[in-house]
């Protein structure tokens, strides 16, 4: 920001504006990318997240959720403001690596939550897949409105506005009701829960209101967000060249890869943490959160049920980041049960997606419960096994294991097998010992040999530090010269 006000004669951002037209694109694409990494960052997007889901899953639930649902947004804003705002739209390698950042990080961010036992961390990597779905829509945006499509542009960054919304209202919920469950439990381990939907009725139906926003499962409010976006990256214009034509079905094919997944991992969430047969102590003498939990659950649940039945409440403040960006109109208007996309001719009526789910439920529900009466109830065959055990039951760990399995290339999982042969016969097994890790393999790859590298100088410059005066006289001797000389030749 400091080379871009440098470049521009000044600091305010109407000066700025006036300014980036005729900046050389050396520039303005050194500082996009620059504050592309900055704002990145502070986003969670992949590969600069491994802060967030240690942050997310170990700071207590409530601030868990202000930072996913508000901190992370902020790095959204940024790129927003940059990209659009201050330089009005840029170029197109810009939004082609912003894309290129929102597909993996949605993929990457998802696969790790599936495969996660710990509930938070489950929910801190869908922060990361949530915000790389955001970019996509911004990316499309920046893309569409480069190729002329100002109608599918708009729409584009509608959905990604109007995700983040969302995402801020079910992620709120989802971390509330993680710490509900972590009060009640004292535990995060989805591997040790289970029964909780009879032990905590209330706090189950509240995070399933989450969850299914989460997944884009109709009537989640995230399903409304993310059918945009299937929309804008759908109607892009024949003519839009060959990348554009290659890019959106890639992109598409993310969206449908992200949000198969996320349904697996939101079902793995509530199956193996709530229903089912409690698998530990804590679980089963688990009881009900107190009311003030409760409330701050059920003004979140109320948020996500309004923005998904009526997302036209968003409109006016689209319509006005719509008129400062000059992307193109704001696409969601309608009236009654319709939403309707200026630009393109799509229409859909999410209160009526929602009651239609809704009286599906319930019909079924009451058609099991009248038949059910009239059959007679009896003790099944177990084949001899005995009564049914939470021993016999999916754990979090094993329902994710299918899907571990189809991804071991990305999620490169770590195992190892420990046989220990008594003293007196290498023939003989006393232990059998299995360790099993998925370890973030960005993390694992990326940063840590660059940490190792960090602390190896940082021991090496110990010696620096000898405790000697005249050495540290020395140093500041040797410095001054050193920058009087670089004066002089100056």
């Amino acid at each position: 920001m400091v080379w871009l006000a440098a470049a521009s004669g000044g600091e305010s951002f109407a000066v700025i504006r006036a300014a980036a037209p005729g900046l050389s694109p050396a520039v303005s694409g050194g500082v996009f990318l620059l504050c592309l990494i900055g704002f990145a960052s502070k986003a969670g997007a992949v590969p600069l997240h491994p802060w967030l889901p240690r942050a997310h899953a170990e700071a207590p639930s409530h601030v868990s959720a202000l930072m996913s649902a508000a901190m992370v947004k902020l790095g959204v804003y940024g790129i927003v403001r940059v990209g659009f705002d201050l330089f009005g739209g840029g170029s197109r390698w810009w939004w082609l690596l912003l894309a290129a950042i929102g597909a993996v990080s949605a993929l990457y961010g998802i696969l790790q939550a599936v495969v996660a036992t710990d509930l938070k961390r489950l929910l801190a990597f869908s922060t990361s897949e949530n915000i790389g779905l955001i970019l996509l829509g911004l990316a499309a945006a920046g893309l569409w409105a480069d190729a002329g499509q100002p109608g599918v542009a708009g729409v584009a960054l509608a959905a990604a506005l109007l995700h983040a919304v969302n995402h801020a209202g079910f992620k709120t919920l989802l971390f509330c009701g993680a710490g509900s469950v972590l009060h009640a439990t004292g535990t995060r381990d989805l591997d040790a829960l289970g029964g909780l939907s009879r032990r905590m009725p209330a706090t189950t139906v509240l995070f399933t209101v989450g969850a299914l926003g989460a997944a884009a499962l109709p009537p989640g409010n995230g399903f409304i967000s993310e059918w945009l976006l299937l929309q804008a990256l759908l109607h892009q214009a024949p003519a839009a060249g060959t990348v554009l034509t290659i890019a959106a079905p890639a992109a598409v094919a993310v969206v449908a890869l992200t949000a198969g997944v996320g349904v697996a991992a939101y079902v793995k969430a509530l199956g193996t943490g709530f229903l089912a047969r409690p698998r530990s102590t804590a679980a089963a003498r688990a009881v009900e959160s107190p009311p003030s939990m409760l409330a701050g659950m059920g003004l979140a649940a109320a948020a996500c049920a309004g923005l998904a039945v009526a997302p036209t409440v968003a409109a006016p403040a689209l319509d006005r980041i719509a008129a400062e960006l000059n992307t193109g109109a704001a696409p969601l208007s309608g009236s009654g049960m319709d939403v309707r996309l200026a630009g393109i001719t799509s229409t859909i009526a999410p209160l009526w997606i929602a009651v239609g789910v809704v009286g599906l439920a319930v019909g079924f529900a009451a058609a099991g419960r009248a038949f059910g009466r009239a059959r007679r109830r009896a003790v099944a065959w177990d084949c001899g096994d005995g009564p049914l055990t939470p021993r016999m039951e999916y754990t979090a760990t094993s329902f994710a294991e299918p899907l571990q399995r189809v991804f071991d290339d990305v999620l490169a999982p770590e195992q190892d097998v420990d046989v220990t042969h008594p003293a007196e016969s290498a023939y003989l097994v006393r232990a059998v010992q299995y360790r099993r890790r998925l370890p973030d393999r960005i993390e694992a790859r990326l940063y840590r040999p660059l940490i190792t590298a960090v602390d190896t100088v940082g021991r090496a410059a110990r010696a620096l530090a000898s405790g000697s005066v005249h050495r540290y006289l020395a140093y500041m001797l040797t410095a001054l010269v050193a920058v009087l000389v670089a004066g002089v030749i100056r």
